[in-house]
């Protein structure tokens, strides 16, 4: 059978088609990336938002030309870099990692400039887990029973650091401080490394720490364990009780969380979960996130969408029977 005979002309248009492709491609954004993919943390470098942004980010760029970059971006409670990403294009490019504080800001600040529910797109819940209790070692109490009674044997004279107003730690100790009946002072830092610093250092006596901060401290004997945050132990510090064992139903969890823009189309949405589960989820990525007490996430977009709206709604009755407020 005689191989078909093709003009110059169909020559011609093909190779035209061919060279025009990439332009079609472009002009449907499927060319993503076209430069580097950028993660903004809202939150100091050497914190546990920082710490999960950088664990996840090579693992998103695999296959890209394009590498991923975590970008810091402090400021006003972490509304800089949450307006940032509010305000970029919805293609891909502009991301953001947040932790728990994403859905506790909207209780303590009504005025933000931008809507958590309605300015951002949930791609993936990254990682989460319990906070721990943690005492400076010259603080004399042992259990979570001691911490209570030595709070109203002496109200208003212990202090706890946090990373900031608004944050998972602040809300979680302010509702420990609503159950218990205690009254202990906050004190606010710009970022969960210096508020861990001052704990190890007795600037501050008590602290409702991430786990992947205090776990080398708590190792080290710089700080000691009092309790954690989950409804169970947690196989990180499988003898250090939970709260719920002497407050029954308390439970607080933090959790690391990627977002972006408003109005990003689903299928871009989709492709960048799937590559932050698989870049959480491998065997060497799972070890070093449970040796830090948090495990990865698995959510789709539409579930961890649903989980934000649960955890906002939570906070938001918190920060209306505590009475908590951005210091």
């Amino acid at each position: 059978m005689p191989f078909p005979v093709v003009s110059r002309r169909a020559c011609a248009a093909a190779l035209a088609a061919a060279a025009l492709a990439p332009c079609a491609a472009r002009a449907q954004g499927q060319d993503f990336p076209n430069r580097p993919v950028r993660l903004i943390v809202p939150s100091p470098a050497g914190g546990p938002t920082d710490a999960v942004a950088r664990l996840v980010a090579p693992g998103m760029s695999e296959g890209w030309a394009y590498p991923t970059v975590v970008d810091n971006r402090v400021g006003g409670t972490g509304a800089v870099g949450c307006q940032l990403v509010a305000r970029s294009a919805p293609d891909g490019h502009t991301l953001l990692v947040n932790a728990s504080m994403h859905a506790i800001i909207p209780s303590i600040m009504p005025n933000l400039p931008y809507n958590v529910g309605t300015d951002f797109t949930a791609i993936a819940l990254l990682a989460s887990g319990p906070y721990v209790l943690v005492a400076h070692p010259s603080v004399p109490v042992h259990t979570l029973a001691d911490v209570i009674a030595l709070a109203k044997a002496r109200p208003g004279t212990l202090n706890y650091a946090s990373p900031g107003s608004g944050t998972g730690n602040h809300f979680g100790t302010e509702l420990f401080k609503a159950m218990a009946g205690i009254d202990i002072v906050h004190v606010p830092y710009p970022g969960a490394a210096q508020a861990t610093t001052d704990t190890v250092g007795g600037q501050v006596q008590l602290m409702l720490n991430n786990m992947i901060s205090a776990v080398p401290h708590i190792e080290a004997g710089r700080l000691r364990a009092i309790a954690v945050t989950s409804a169970h132990r947690s196989a990180a510090l499988p003898n250090v009780p939970t709260f719920a064992e002497t407050l029954p139903g308390f439970e607080a969890i933090t959790w690391y969380g990627m977002f972006g823009p408003a109005g990003m189309p689903d299928a871009l949405t989709n492709d960048l979960n799937r590559r932050a589960n698989a870049a959480m989820r491998t065997d060497a990525m799972k070890s070093r996130l449970a040796a830090l007490g948090v495990e990865p996430g698995r959510d789709s977009p539409q579930d961890f969408g649903r989980f934000v709206a649960s955890e906002t709604e939570k906070w938001a009755q918190v920060a209306r029977v505590s009475g908590a407020k951005a210091d």
